[in-house]
């Protein structure tokens, strides 16, 4: 018993004395709790998110009903004057957020309507765009609004109720554009990142580990050389394994939405060229990172070790605009990296993009990379790294 007691105490004392073991302890956890509050708090904020301006038309409103939209938090502006056909139009480019039909002499022919009768209700028709979070919130509001409405007055009206009609103007690219916006680019950082760390991980620290690195050191090729070589050569591994990752899950959509209907029609040989240009940036910044941490580590399990808290600081990051479809528009924090490049995915993914914007993000992420290598250079000089 003695002699167990002993080697706990050795193990767990290796185990506590050791910096970098308690990092890869705690770190992680730390990391995970501080992912799922902001992930919780993100996804609170967006389901509870209120909105105080509204642009509404109301056809043949009765005055009975003008208090529907009384609140003091709400700027609403009316425009009574537009034709259906313009309405739609309207909505579609959101312009409006809701447009509402009541019949002429709406009031009184509820008031004197016999539910038995079996004649056709006096009808109100709603109109909104569900690809608009502005028009889909108010669209809920007023309508919630008229249901109580009409329960009070033992259903002697209809909301909506003809079924032939789409109340709903938003199209097949909206609603496209709203899903994969949203959930793609958070995404698509996980898979560029997971990608890379797979293969960066091994890269110098195995070499390392199997006593191969000495042979690739002296040789006469620069160390600058070199660093880039590795970089490169892992980015496109890497890139490849993403872009399978990333084909994946855009043909998988459909099935993980439960519809038929997402379409990337939208999206024109412009748009795949930004996002290829986000892909090949963000994948050589993190080679570069992974592969400067794989660089300092003494072994592969090391190197994983140090890899999986900065995995879970660019899902923090990415679940920084997690279930939203709208980027920044302070220019500024485009120069933070891995941020910068959600950002800018969800410009071209929501067909915003803002070209200085880009811009920013393309020349930032080259600046970090070329720091990076220069770093990496300057390790590869160090005989104490490389030979731990």
């Amino acid at each position: 018993m003695n002699n167990i007691w002993t080697i706990i105490k050795k193990e767990l004392k290796k185990y506590f004395t050791d910096k970098r073991m308690l990092i890869s302890l705690f770190l992680p956890g730390i990391l995970i709790f501080c992912m799922y509050t902001i992930m919780g708090n993100v996804i609170s904020n967006h389901v509870n998110k209120e909105y105080t301006e509204f642009n509404i038309s109301i056809i043949n409103e009765p005055n009975e009903f003008k208090t529907f939209l009384n609140n003091d938090k709400w700027e609403v502006h009316y425009n009574n004057d537009l034709s259906l056909e313009e309405g739609k139009n309207k909505l579609s480019s959101k312009e409006l957020d809701l447009y509402v039909v009541y019949d002429e002499d709406f009031y009184n022919k509820m008031l004197s309507y016999d539910v038995s009768s079996g004649l056709k209700a006096p009808q109100v028709e709603i109109y909104y765009n569900s690809a608009n979070e502005v028009s889909s919130y108010i669209y809920n509001i007023y309508k919630t609004y008229l249901n109580s409405f009409e329960s009070a007055m033992f259903n002697k009206f209809d909301v909506n109720g003809d079924e032939n009609i789409k109340y709903d103007v938003a199209n097949q690219e909206d609603t496209s554009i709203q899903i994969i916006s949203s959930l793609v680019p958070f995404l698509l950082i996980t898979f560029l990142f997971t990608g890379a760390m797979s293969i960066c991980s091994e890269s110098i620290a195995g070499e390392k580990e199997r006593g191969t690195i000495a042979t690739l050191l002296i040789t006469p090729t620069k160390r600058s050389e070199i660093a880039i070589g590795k970089i490169t050569s892992l980015a496109i591994t890497g890139l490849v394994s993403a872009l399978i990752s990333f084909l994946g899950l855009i043909l998988s959509l459909p099935k993980l939405m439960g519809s038929d209907t997402i379409s990337l029609s939208a999206y024109n040989f412009t748009s795949v060229i930004a996002i290829f240009g986000i892909i090949v940036v963000t994948v050589l910044l993190f080679t570069t990172i992974l592969t400067l941490v794989s660089t300092y580590a003494k072994s592969v399990k090391e190197a994983t070790s140090y890899s999986t808290p900065i995995m879970i600081i660019v899902m923090l990051i990415g679940l920084s605009n997690f279930m939203t479809n709208q980027s920044t528009t302070n220019s500024l924090l485009y120069l933070i990296p891995i941020y910068n490049s959600i950002q800018s995915l969800i410009e071209v993914f929501s067909l915003t993009i803002n070209p200085l914007n880009y811009f920013i993000t393309m020349i930032s992420n080259i600046i970090y990379i070329f720091i990076g290598v220069y770093v990496l250079t300057r390790m590869f000089n160090d005989e104490k790294i490389m030979f731990n």
